[in-house]
């Protein structure tokens, strides 16, 4: 067993830097041959509950996605999946809802509806009523996890996210007194999480885009996710956001915080080494602050298009993976790779409701439902009341009295899947799931979490 070093010790820049270099490295070195339905099943057989899967044995179940598609093979590592899945968590899955803040972007992602070049796209800023007004309705639908999340507004983040985290976590507990608030935005430092979970943050998730750094910085040329931000967010104009945001889990955890992490599964073309970068960067979160560090939630976001269409240029710049087909193996894999308890695989609405589902019995334990990714996306908006309209946007490109529902949607950054919380709890309820707060997931999991993993 390895021993866990201090906690007040820093996992190196070097660490993080070299990530993709490794992943890549090991992902190409694995060898395959026609035995490997025998590797897979005893790779699976052999698996240690309290360490998950080797680096190198998940390496080799990620050549099933696409290099060696083996059905039988993958028919086990779903299997395998599912019978852990039912060991931990039963019939459990706890839902989660995105309440996005602000549209308003100073990065300039090329892959993203909300960079700040796009003007096709109407911009939006909601206020703290519209925050407590979609708390209460959200709440009241049954959802006990609210994410905050928004574009890189960095002035909108500096005077109001603290108040808005208060009043979120305020009207939620009201109904739900269970109820947990992550976010979504840019990354932060160690001081500004450990203030916001004074206002009542409980979670940080950050999705990395890609662990590879010449894509990330192609990708993301200018604004606070290609620089950082400082602590008084302001933009540390040449900086290394590709650093800062692989850091962001290390800073939240010392924070005190429950953290979430992922890429975005297709954008980098070598996207099993990208997978395989997470999986080694969250068990050394696990190794590094064993004693400190909540369950990960891994997420998977997909690179959906936008849908401002006239301004999407993922097809220009490429696209080789079908995230889709390969969502459900995706999910085990990283399940299966990491020690059991340690990983809240999370499925989203970013694919098809049936691939969803497929996944979340499989190996999610955590889920989105009723997505809408547009700020004010959940108010009951009446196009006949400006002075409503007025309340609940702070700020808009178009005047708020004459924002219309139909221009708030339109506001959506990725394409999403939309069904009710109701119809897809009832989705849920048919395959025999059952909701729960992911805070009485945290409370069961106290006391059985095992030792800390290797490396």
């Amino acid at each position: 067993m390895i021993t866990p070093t201090a906690f007040t010790e820093a996992i190196p820049d070097e660490f993080y830097q070299s990530l993709y270099q490794t992943s890549e490295h090991i992902f190409t070195g694995i060898k395959i041959d026609n035995r490997i339905v025998e590797r897979v099943c005893q790779l699976l057989d052999e698996r240690d509950p309290a360490h998950g899967l080797s680096v190198e044995g998940t390496a080799l179940l990620l050549h099933l996605v696409r290099s060696s598609p083996s059905p039988e093979a993958k028919a086990a590592v779903i299997e395998a999946a599912r019978k852990i899945r039912g060991n931990i968590f039963g019939q459990k899955v706890a839902t989660m809802v995105p309440i996005e803040v602000t549209s308003y972007c100073a990065s300039t992602c090329k892959f993203c509806g909300w960079r700040a070049d796009n003007t096709d796209m109407v911009r939006l800023a909601i206020t703290e009523v519209a925050i407590r007004e979609q708390a209460s309705i959200l709440a009241n639908y049954g959802f006990s996890h609210f994410e905050i999340a928004g574009g890189d507004d960095l002035n909108f983040l500096r005077n109001d996210l603290k108040n808005l985290i208060a009043a979120l976590k305020e009207e939620t507990v009201k109904v739900n007194p269970d109820s947990r608030v992550s976010i979504c935005l840019v990354p932060m430092h160690e001081q500004q999480y450990a203030l916001l979970k004074e206002y009542g943050l409980d979670c940080v998730l950050t999705w990395q885009e890609t662990y590879n750094e010449d894509l990330f910085n192609y990708h993301i040329p200018s604004g606070p996710k290609a620089w950082g931000i400082d602590l008084d967010y302001r933009i540390t104009k040449g900086g290394n956001g590709f650093l800062e945001r692989l850091k962001s889990q290390e800073k939240a955890i010392r924070a005190g915080l429950q953290v979430g992490m992922g890429v975005m599964i297709g954008l980098a073309d070598i996207a099993e080494a990208d997978i395989l970068s997470v999986i080694i960067h969250g068990r050394q979160l696990l190794k590094h602050y064993y004693g400190q560090v909540q369950p990960l939630i891994i997420g998977m976001p997909t690179w959906n298009p936008i849908t401002t269409k006239n301004t999407d240029n993922r097809i220009a710049h490429g696209f080789n993976f079908d995230a889709a087909d390969n969502f459900e193996m995706l999910s085990a894999i990283y399940l299966l790779a990491f020690p059991d308890q340690y990983a809240w695989v999370f499925s989203n609405c970013r694919v098809g409701l049936n691939v969803q589902l497929e996944s979340i019995e499989t190996a999610s334990c955590f889920t989105s439902t009723e997505v809408r990714i547009a700020p004010g996306g959940y108010l009951n908006i009446d196009d006949s009341n400006p002075d409503e309209k007025e309340r609940m946007f702070a700020r808009s490109t178009v005047a708020q009295k004459n924002l219309t529902k139909e221009q708030v949607l339109s506001g959506e950054q990725f394409t999403h899947y939309y069904h009710t919380h109701n119809d897809f709890v009832n989705q849920l309820v048919s395959r025999g799931l059952h909701v729960v707060s992911d805070q009485s997931l945290l409370m069961e999991m106290r006391g059985k979490i095992p030792s800390p993993v290797g490396g």
